[in-house]
């Protein structure tokens, strides 16, 4: 592991969003106590009152909501990479369904033994062949793509699809967002 990895711990679906946040914590094996930041991205045009929904998860840290769940993990991820905060939860927010992912830096992979699912292994503002030329690799090599404007649901699918084909690469992209996650 190295100090310029975010990894994915735990990713998890529910039709209420505090649930999918406390099965994402309860799924990694980490304290909710510990959790630092929650990111809301709204992938559809949708009011939520992000206190109450921590508050029914149990959290007492900070949160945010940007405009997509995909560019949560990007903020997420630069969270982690710039050392501000060691746990993170990007939540995904639809009309019916709501998906939590748990990203940690290696450092609390390490101490609280956590086994993570997959790394953060690159992302661009860039486009695709951006995120490709970083992380030296090609496009026959990425063996599961998923486009589109829900980000946390399609990073959880591509992890589940990589898991169950045992393949290694995966990317998500929304217009010229590119996000590359590698199976670990």
């Amino acid at each position: 592991m190295s100090d310029s990895d975010v990894f994915i711990i735990s990713a998890v679906s529910n039709t209420d969003s505090a649930q999918a946040i406390r099965q994402a914590i309860q799924n990694a094996g980490a304290d909710s106590l510990r959790v630092q930041d929650v990111i809301f991205g709204l992938d559809e045009s949708l009011a939520i009152n992000a206190d109450k929904i921590l508050s029914a998860s149990s959290l007492t840290c900070s949160a945010a909501t940007v405009s997509s769940s995909l560019r949560a993990a990007f903020f997420a991820t630069q969270s982690i990479l710039s050392l501000d905060v060691d746990v993170v939860i990007v939540v995904g927010i639809e009309t019916n369904v709501s998906t939590a992912i748990l990203l940690a830096s290696p450092d609390v992979v390490g101490r609280w033994n956590l086994m993570p699912r997959a790394r953060l292994a690159v992302r661009s503002l860039n486009g695709t062949e951006s995120a490709l030329r970083a992380a030296e690799i090609e496009l026959k090599d990425v063996t599961i793509t998923k486009n589109g404007k829900n980000g946390a649901v399609l990073i959880k699918e591509t992890l589940d699809e990589l898991e169950e084909q045992s393949a290694r690469w995966g990317m998500v992209t929304e217009n010229e967002l590119a996000l590359l996650i590698e199976r670990i």
